[in-house]
């Protein structure tokens, strides 16, 4: 009897397992018939040339292998209102059927939380498929100017460059710093862009800059670390960095003196964490999502994607979209008072 109940139950076992995997296959088949000569367009949130321009082409190309069906990949660059007009696209206007994928500038999923109120960007309903690397920025200093250290600056005045003085710039970092942190410092702003207070920084114009990709800086401006002209004093996020030229700087996070202060510092980390976002429409059929959150990982594995994107001088470090999605709603859930008083700060002058 023993016997005749283990070979049932061992029975229904297989049973449930053949029609799981029958079902699957023909979930797969559904989406790869639906995929099959069709164009996936991947909006790139920047113009091109910069790194969310490659990151947006190379992934989205290796994708193509992963999805199923192996549909076309067409990249289109669609910068605008700091990335939101691509976000706009993929989420509202775009057809909500898997095929329109993006990547997005981060701000473009805080700025509702932190920005300008009187823009009135919303939050936008977004399914987010993966995260290609962290983008933490970093603080770089003169090792010429009065202050030498983040303690220092605590003390003395830096001339910091900036481009806007606006939230959704860099200009909304400085104001944590100087408000939260307490660092001292006059701003010039007006800049085009980071490349050109990089410009200034070496021509002395400006002694620091600020909310600039940290990797980036170590692959453009690897004279300023040689010549020990220029030291990095502070960077976003919470994690203590390797690299050698990071060693003598702390996150800023590390320099609050209050919970508060703390949360309000971690808030607007959380951008970096989740730096180079890919999504789709929260609309789409969801055995789509998973679909493509399963191509974007598996795309992200390929060791000639990972060949492509350090060759270029990228990071590869990618984040699943399950994860990504959970961070952004913890993000959504802060305690308003932190939030208010983060965005009240980060506008401030």
């Amino acid at each position: 009897m023993q016997k005749m109940i283990a070979a049932a139950a061992a029975y229904c076992l297989l049973t449930a397992i053949s029609a799981t995997a029958v079902a699957q296959t023909a979930d797969e088949k559904k989406i790869a018939d639906f995929y099959k000569g069709n164009t996936v367009y991947v909006l790139i949130s920047s113009a091109p040339g910069g790194s969310f321009d490659l990151y947006g082409r190379i992934v989205g190309k290796y994708m193509a292998k992963y999805i199923p069906g192996n549909p076309n990949i067409v990249p289109q660059n669609l910068p605008g209102a700091g990335g939101y007009t691509a976000g706009a696209r993929i989420s509202v206007t775009a057809a909500q059927d898997g095929t329109s994928i993006g990547i997005l500038n981060p701000a473009v999923i805080m700025d509702p939380l932190l920005g300008d109120p009187a823009q009135g960007n919303k939050r936008l309903n977004l399914a987010y498929l993966g995260n290609a690397a962290p983008n933490l920025e970093g603080c770089f200093m003169r090792t010429d100017a009065p202050a030498k250290s983040f303690e220092g600056a605590l003390k003395t005045e830096v001339v910091m460059g900036a481009t806007a003085t606006t939230a959704g710039s860099a200009y909304g970092y400085l104001m944590l710093l100087r408000h939260v942190l307490d660092v001292k410092m006059k701003i010039v702003s007006g800049y085009v862009s980071t490349t050109e207070i990089m410009l200034a920084m070496d021509r002395n114009e400006v002694q620091a800059i600020c909310g600039v990709g940290y990797e980036s800086v170590l692959i453009s401006k690897p004279e300023w670390f040689a010549n020990d002209t220029v030291r990095a004093f502070t960077y976003q996020g919470s994690k203590v960095l390797t690299e050698k030229e990071m060693a003598t700087a702390k996150p800023a996070v590390a320099y609050a003196k209050t919970n508060e202060q703390r949360q309000m510092m971690e808030l607007y980390n959380r951008q970096g964490e989740f730096g180079r976002p890919f999504v789709t429409g929260a609309t789409v059929p969801p055995e789509r999502i998973t679909a493509l959150r399963a191509a974007f990982m598996s795309a992200m594995k390929d060791p000639e994607l990972v060949k492509e994107l350090k060759t270029r001088g990228l990071d590869v470090d990618p984040m699943d979209g399950e994860t990504v999605q959970k961070l952004v709603a913890e993000v959504y859930a802060m305690p308003p008072e932190i939030v208010e008083k983060t965005r009240a700060v980060m506008n401030s002058k």
